[in-house]
């Protein structure tokens, strides 16, 4: 009869097979439970940082924090534990981090992040680049168009896997590529018009 440890390593190597039909992305994301907060302290609210796959739903990995700060120590963490191998992972701009982005690698995973202004020196070079005309013919574009009711998306995707122009490129294990979307928005007459920046090792 096996023991609890005997158990829980066989389990592990089944969600590690599962996981191979179950998906290939993996979303990080990290959630405030509301009901969970003191009265009077909005921000004290319980935090929890899930890692799941996109396509099914299965979650791999998900852990407590008390503050929004603590996301990044405690992801990185997450990935000792999670099998990322071939899998491509993808978060928000807060886990835009050169260790993360180093541990994704050495775990055999790949990687998406948004791009914001808390890399501020990555960030402006990406966006002034891939903002400048010039460079537009360095690009490969990509658009799509959806209309659900009386809202429309339009996305404007522009890809640069020429990166010698970067000079941090090298602080960053894995790059091979910066991105842009861009998302055209028109509902009950009014426009929106916003930009986002990423960096990939896809």
């Amino acid at each position: 009869m096996m023991n609890g440890k005997e158990v829980a390593k066989v389990i592990i190597e089944i969600m590690k097979e599962k996981t191979e039909y179950l998906g290939k992305i993996i979303a990080v994301d990290g959630k405030a439970i509301c009901s969970t907060s003191e009265k009077g302290k909005p921000h004290s609210a319980l935090q929890i940082l899930t890692a799941y796959l996109t396509e099914s739903g299965v979650v791999l990995g998900q852990d407590s924090i008390r503050e929004k700060t603590n996301e990044i120590p405690i992801f990185q963490e997450m990935l000792n534990f999670i099998d990322i191998k071939g899998k491509t992972i993808t978060a928000d701009a807060l886990h835009c981090q050169k260790e993360t982005c180093k541990k994704i690698i050495e775990h055999g995973g790949d990687y998406i992040f948004g791009l914001k202004e808390n890399q501020k020196t990555l960030y402006d070079d990406v966006s002034l680049f891939m903002s400048n005309e010039i460079n537009s013919e360095n690009m490969e574009d990509f658009i799509t168009c959806e209309k659900n009711g009386g809202r429309i998306e339009k996305r404007i995707c522009k890809k640069v896997t020429d990166i010698s122009w970067l000079d941090t490129r090298s602080e960053w294990v894995g790059l091979t590529s910066v991105f842009s979307i861009r998302r055209v928005v028109t509902a009950q007459n009014k426009t929106t018009d916003e930009t986002g920046y990423y960096i990939t090792s896809v």
